[in-house]
């Protein structure tokens, strides 16, 4: 039965992953083939950690789905009733100044090697380098105040706006070799900090970029995704098992998360992570909503801790033990997870219509007025709608801060078209 319903819905997520390439690269579409595989990923059932899901859990992660379906129904309604986008100029440029833009790039480049140097300095070395890279990743954040730590990862940045002026100008060796010889060495830095998410990050908005700007056939996307895939796949899987490696020894995962992984082929042992980030994210909401059924919910403090933390009023930080929800090395839980610490069951009603919402918003505005503010703003998106099961995005800083850094640069690429 559990194997069935894995099928079922890993079934469901490719043919929505179906309809959203095919249908305008609807947000609805992405959003239930990324849950479609929420859903049906857990069901394996592979550790004796993950409790059953209850029937309240599963009305409630239904519920969730349901609303973000309204929320698009009735958003997209309204977005296409009231484009209010369209009476602001500012909001519709579409020439770029191909000069402006390799500046901005070489900027964010430069400002990324001042922020290398400074985390080094301040830090002694870089996570990947280190004896331990897991404690030392948790000690340089004490260490390094978040903005250089923003810094010194820009690549996040510079990498995806110069994919976008390769799409926008036709990529050629002789043309580009400098932003080139950039992106080769802002990935190296990107692989020293260790960190999946950056570089996941990186891939998904570059690949989304591909989609929305070149609109490849089947014959192209041949050409451009599985290259770029394999690249990807590789670093993905490398970095973490060095990590894992240097932290905690061999076999670390299966052990803490007490799966049987001995009879496992080298497939299944390569796909183990991904189960475990997806199945155990699903937990983690699981034991929140549990949770804060029965504790004082935080009334919006987790949500507005990004902006807390930047302004330093510690009077209006949340305050929560993550050990008391789930287990103590486990802290993500799908986007919900921090508005349900915020709201309780409520956050499976209504903050997914929400979302639907500004998510609808960013794809109408790049369907009627595609420039360089709305390609990357809706690529962005798509990296957020795929990352809802994996991470609670919106409680990162640098989401913020990115999407700050987006608007600048399109405000200085567009100025001499203004």
């Amino acid at each position: 039965m559990q194997t069935f319903i894995f099928i079922l819905f890993f079934g469901l997520a490719i043919v929505s992953f179906y309809f959203f390439i095919r249908r305008g690269n609807n947000p609805l579409a992405l959003m239930l083939s990324a849950w479609a595989l929420a859903i049906g990923i857990p069901q394996l059932h592979l550790s004796t950690l993950e409790q059953t899901w209850t029937r309240t859990f599963w009305s409630l992660v239904i519920v969730s789905i349901l609303s973000f379906v309204l929320g698009y129904i009735l958003f997209d309604h309204l977005w296409k009733k009231y484009p209010f986008w369209k009476n602001w100029n500012w909001l519709n440029r579409s020439q770029v100044s191909v000069k402006s833009l390799r500046f901005a790039i070489y900027f964010l480049f430069t400002a990324s090697i001042i922020g290398l140097y400074m985390f080094y300095v301040r830090a002694g070395n870089f996570p990947l380098l280190a004896e331990d890279t897991d404690v030392f990743r948790f000690a340089a954040d004490e260490k390094v105040p978040g903005l250089i730590n923003y810094t010194a990862q820009l690549a996040r940045l510079f990498i995806p706006l110069s994919f976008f002026l390769f799409f926008y100008e036709g990529f050629s060796i002789r043309k580009h070799w400098d932003l080139v010889i950039l992106n080769l060495l802002g990935a190296v830095a990107l692989v020293l900090f260790a960190s999946r998410t950056q570089i996941f990050f990186i891939d998904l908005w570059v690949m989304a970029l591909y989609l929305l700007m070149r609109k490849p056939n089947l014959k192209m996307a041949l050409k451009f995704y599985p290259v770029f895939l394999i690249i990807s796949v590789i670093v993905l899987s490398a970095v973490p098992l060095i990590r894992q490696y240097k932290s905690y020894g061999a076999n670390y995962l299966a052990g803490v998360t007490q799966i049987d992984s001995s009879n496992y082929n080298p497939v299944g042992k390569f796909l183990l992570p991904i189960y475990v980030g997806v199945s155990f994210n699903m937990q983690s909401l699981q034991h929140a909503q549990q949770y804060y059924d029965v504790n004082p919910i935080q009334w919006g403090k987790v949500s507005l801790d990004p902006f807390t933390n930047i302004v330093g009023l510690d009077q209006f930080k949340s305050d929560f033990d993550l050990c008391k929800i789930f287990q103590c090395w486990w802290n993500t839980g799908t986007y919900l997870f921090p508005f349900v610490q915020d709201f309780g069951r409520a956050a499976f009603y209504i903050i997914p219509m929400l979302i639907a919402g500004v998510v609808t918003l960013l794809w109408r505005y790049w369907k009627s007025a595609p420039n360089y503010f709305s390609i990357n703003l809706y690529a962005y998106t798509i990296f957020f709608i795929v990352m809802t099961i994996y991470l609670s995005f919106t409680v990162r800083a640098e989401m913020y801060i990115d999407l700050f850094v987006l608007l600048l640069s399109y405000l200085f690429v567009t100025r001499k078209y203004a």
